[in-house]
């Protein structure tokens, strides 16, 4: 491939409550990928509903999977490399671009009412990670060297999703499922950037509630933290109080408000943008003079984790989505080298 590849590579019709599958083609390293749904939707008579999380478009995808087959020679870690709700990708990216970006034209679908909408909806996923002092070094090697098969898993749902009690009639055969990606050629490795998300419900106001379903393998470097509340899983700022994390190279315990005003003294979220139910954590900046180093992360398998945490909306009705990026690095390491690090490390 040439130094830089970036192309939009494969459509699909949208069909709901199901799975488009893509199989990306094996050449250099991916920077970022990107989940679109395009074209029109159409909604006709029916009652509007109740708008469920971040509504329509965006309730429209259930989670975006990649999966990665490690080559022969077993150097690379595989699974679920990416394992993820739109949601938690989503308000990560809103925490490397100071604002949440839903539909391009700013289109809700109406908030469910009847009518015909456009719409472009990307939904962004960073391989290589912009805030570090060399983002490439978390690209998604996709040298057969490093695997010999990644795939897109993208799980579709239906209006009903975006909108809770929603009735209309809905024709998705305007609508497309796309896949975008920028690549870079160089030579070396790559770290393995495993992003996740998952749900750790409340069922009652706790002081030391901890997240058992935390992943404990791997080099933590980021946390996302976001506090849901009632059946329409709105953020809010009435869930979490204090979070406390204890690590062989950390000790942290730090106010909801805390973590909020570090965010905006660290250029996170721009202050005008909403940050309500946002608790954003990055670990790579935790040592002064490895700031933006991948060196920078914490081991999840010896990281405790204790939530203080309030039940304003009942019991199981609030909720945690916590979204986390964990680096593994392949069996005998060698550091990205050639013409791509040097014009995008």
């Amino acid at each position: 491939m040439k130094n830089s590849d970036r192309q939009n590579r494969f459509q699909q019709p949208f069909t709901p409550n199901s799975q488009n599958i893509f199989t990306l083609p094996l050449m250099g390293k991916i920077m970022t990928g990107k989940v679109i749904i395009s074209g029109t939707i159409v909604l006709t008579g029916g009652a509007a509903g109740t708008v469920f999380q971040d509504g329509g478009p965006a309730g429209l995808i259930n989670r975006i999977i990649v999966r990665g087959s490690p080559a022969a020679n077993g150097r690379y870690p595989g699974g679920k490399i990416i394992d993820c709700s739109p949601r938690s990708l989503l308000w990560f990216a809103a925490c490397q671009r100071k604002k949440l970006v839903l539909e391009q034209s700013g289109s809700v679908l109406g908030s469910g009412a009847p009518g015909t909408y456009p719409i472009y909806l990307s939904i962004p996923i960073y391989f290589a990670l912009p805030w570090l002092k060399r983002p490439i070094e978390t690209a998604l090697n996709a040298d057969q060297t490093a695997y010999q098969s990644i795939t897109v898993e993208v799980d579709t749902l239906s209006v009903a999703n975006c909108f809770t009690g929603n009735t209309a009639a809905v024709n998705y055969s305007g609508l497309s499922v796309q896949w975008v990606d920028d690549r870079e050629n160089f030579s070396g490795d790559t770290y393995v950037n495993f992003q996740q998300d998952h749900e750790v419900l409340i069922p009652a106001a706790q002081q030391r509630y901890i997240d058992t379903a935390m992943p404990m393998d791997g080099s933590l470097l980021t946390l996302l933290v976001m506090a849901e509340t009632t059946a329409a899983r709105n953020l809010a700022d009435t869930i979490l109080q204090v979070l406390t994390l204890k690590e062989n190279a950390l000790d942290y315990m730090k106010y909801a408000q805390d973590i909020r005003q570090q965010m905006y003294d660290d250029g996170i979220l721009d202050p005008a943008q909403t940050a309500t139910g946002l608790y954003y954590l990055d670990f790579t900046n935790r040592i002064p003079a490895g700031a933006g180093l991948v060196s920078g992360g914490i081991q999840a398998s010896d990281l405790q984790n204790q939530y203080q945490v309030a039940n304003p909306g009942g019991a199981n009705l609030d909720d945690l989505l916590i979204h986390s990026c964990r680096a593994f690095a392949p069996q005998g390491y060698v550091a990205p080298s050639g013409k791509g690090v040097a014009k995008n490390g």
